[in-house]
């Protein structure tokens, strides 16, 4: 399998790794500055030590050919990573982005029919040197077929399409020791990665502590649980995401028990935080969402392109989200008073 990888920072460089180590033909698309140092080689560290050696380009024009291409930039970098794209030819293209815009480049390039829905339970930070990735949580990637891409296809909406591409893919995720799953609804999951991200993501980057601390910590537990409710209040009331429903909420693989947590009362999910923060204590590994890392570098966040785009969504939908604007006017505010005296 062919695939290049868009974006060489912790995740790409994950993926990227793990995707050689396994046989597939990786090509990493990186910034000219950058290629020099990627050539010499990828590494990843944390729950697996692996190295592997990639082609690197900085043009579509070299990738030539290639059967799934993998977006793993940050979101505010995806479009210009897309347009640097140019003259592949790509089969299939996925986007391990979070919010609700993050097939948007893809779908303008490419065409919604050829973009598959894709979200992922992976963690990883940037290591010591160019091309080192640390890994901290492998728990899943979901691939699914898009409404938009059912639409453009022809295909019912109604229907429950569980594709060969998807199939493909994941297949080759798992032999590279990436645990993943074909589902039924790529925009349901994209949905609840988005939601299932943000609550850790916001407390953790305003207490400046790990996900585990967040987890044992009541204070900052309860403002997640409270996070919790109202980010998943949104894909509820637009009829994505129903907890309580016959099927299962929470997709196969995620480390968290959302369907369980919403439909109890908060003690359910405070006990479920519990768990998770002494795993993570005992094991004595501190998972650090992408968010809170931008902000312990001093690097602008993504939180306007997922959390903007979410309050927006639910301004349409008349939905009031008090906490998750007050986190989000909190980290906006540190971020512009940060850029003022730089």
């Amino acid at each position: 399998m062919r695939v290049v990888i868009a974006g060489a920072g912790a995740l790409g460089t994950t993926y990227a790794v793990l995707l050689a180590r396994a046989g597939a033909e990786v090509t990493i698309l990186a910034r000219p500055a950058r290629a020099a140092d990627l050539e010499a080689g990828l590494q990843i560290r944390g729950l697996v030590e692996a190295t592997a050696t990639a082609r690197v380009v900085t043009t579509g024009a070299e990738v030539g050919e290639v059967d799934y291409l993998i977006l793993a930039t940050k979101a505010g970098d995806a479009a210009s990573a897309v347009e640097a794209l140019r003259g592949a030819e790509v089969g299939t293209a996925i986007s391990l982005l979070n919010g609700l815009g993050k097939n948007d480049a893809l779908d303008r390039a490419y065409g919604p029919e050829r973009v598959l829905g894709a979200a992922c339970a992976v963690v990883a930070g940037r290591g010591d040197r160019p091309g080192e990735a640390i890994l901290t949580m492998n728990r899943a990637t979901w691939l699914g077929e898009r409404r938009a891409a059912r639409v453009a296809s022809g295909i019912r909406e109604a229907d429950a399409v569980r594709t060969e591409r998807a199939a493909r893919l994941a297949a080759v995720f798992r032999a590279a020791g990436l645990p993943s799953w074909s589902v039924d609804d790529g925009d349901a999951v994209e949905w609840y990665k988005l939601c299932a991200l943000l609550p850790g993501s916001l407390v953790t980057s305003l207490a400046r502590c790990s996900y585990g601390e967040m987890a044992l910590h009541p204070l900052l537990a309860r403002q997640f649980v409270s996070l919790m409710r109202e980010t998943f209040s949104v894909p509820a009331s637009l009829g994505i995401l129903r907890h309580g429903a016959a099927s299962p909420f929470d997709p196969p693989g995620a480390p968290w028990s959302f369907g369980t947590w919403l439909s109890g009362e908060d003690g359910v999910a405070l006990a479920g935080l519990r768990v998770i923060g002494e795993a993570q204590a005992a094991s004595r590994q501190r998972v650090m969402p992408s968010m809170l890392q931008d902000v312990l570098a001093g690097r602008v966040t993504e939180v306007e392109a997922l959390v903007g785009g979410l309050l927006a969504r639910a301004r349409e939908a008349g939905l009031a989200l008090p906490a998750t604007e007050a986190c989000y006017r909190l980290l906006r505010g540190l971020e512009d008073v940060a850029t003022a005296r730089a």
